[in-house]
């Protein structure tokens, strides 16, 4: 249990990671032709604005390298957190079948920001 954190550190590194990669390289298609019509046509929207893929690249890849280093990790977290919550909200409205996925990526996400707590609590302090 004592190497828990760091293995699910390291796998959703490795998940942001290829994921970012792919918002450059586009090695894993987007959309993918089995997903719904209104998930392939949202997703065909915001690569045809051309600046959403490569900003949210950034960030994943961003927090990738914050989860393999252990380095800034719980600002990326929160950065991060936003943006996974709509995958999982894409996911459930527009492409049920990766709900899965996307649930287990929020979930990993929710447990290090938890492991992570004590450094969030000078943020959330009243300051008075």
């Amino acid at each position: 249990m004592k190497y828990l954190p760091t293995i699910i550190r390291y796998l959703l590194g490795v998940i942001f990671l290829v994921n970012g990669v792919n918002m450059f390289a586009q090695f894993m298609p987007l959309p993918n032709p089995e997903q719904p019509d209104l998930a392939q046509r949202f997703l065909n929207i915001l690569q045809e604005g051309g600046y959403f893929y490569p900003i949210l690249g950034a960030v994943k890849i961003g927090t990738a390298l914050a989860l393999f280093s252990n380095r800034y990790l719980p600002l990326m977290l929160i950065v991060m957190f936003p943006i996974t919550l709509n995958g999982v909200l894409f996911h459930l409205k527009m492409d049920p079948m990766m709900t899965p996925v996307a649930v287990v990526v929020m979930l990993m996400q929710c447990y290090l920001i938890y492991r992570n707590r004590e450094k969030y609590q000078p943020m959330l302090s009243t300051g008075v």
